[in-house]
């Protein structure tokens, strides 16, 4: 059995130990309040300015949007006036070979087989000119 003495003074000991640390726990919450109140704060600044940033970011993509469909249009534009352009030469050309083509038909035809015998034969210089024959036997 424990002495009455030994275990009084545990007691005390155990007693004052508690005191002391319900007295540190009691200075602690006011920091910890403040500490809290803090992170509240540092969280709603957080939360601004990720909404300011989020509104500047919209902001700045509506402009490039807005700045890229007018570019969009001027080379939307120019592109078919080169194509008017290009669809009347074309036009032209085939009025004057067409002319061409019925007042002189032997001259046309000679630049027709002249034309292709000249394409084929960039087209074939590719391969090889080897030709390999076989015994008649």
């Amino acid at each position: 059995m424990a002495d009455p003495m030994t275990s009084s003074l545990a007691n005390g000991t155990a007693n004052g130990a508690t005191a002391n640390i319900a007295d540190e726990t009691a200075a602690l919450d006011p920091m910890a309040s403040g500490a809290k109140a803090s992170l509240g704060e540092a969280a709603g600044a957080g939360r601004a300015a990720t909404s300011a940033l989020n509104d500047a970011a919209h902001s700045l993509l509506d402009a490039a949007k807005t700045l890229l469909e007018g570019k969009t249009e001027i080379v939307v534009a120019k592109g078919q006036k080169v194509y008017g352009k290009v669809k009347e030469q074309a036009v032209e050309r085939f009025g004057d070979t067409d002319v061409l083509v019925r007042e002189k038909p032997y001259l046309a035809l000679g630049i027709a087989a002249a034309a292709g015998f000249l394409l084929g034969h960039l087209i074939s210089s590719g391969r090889s000119q080897v030709v390999y024959l076989r015994d008649a036997r």
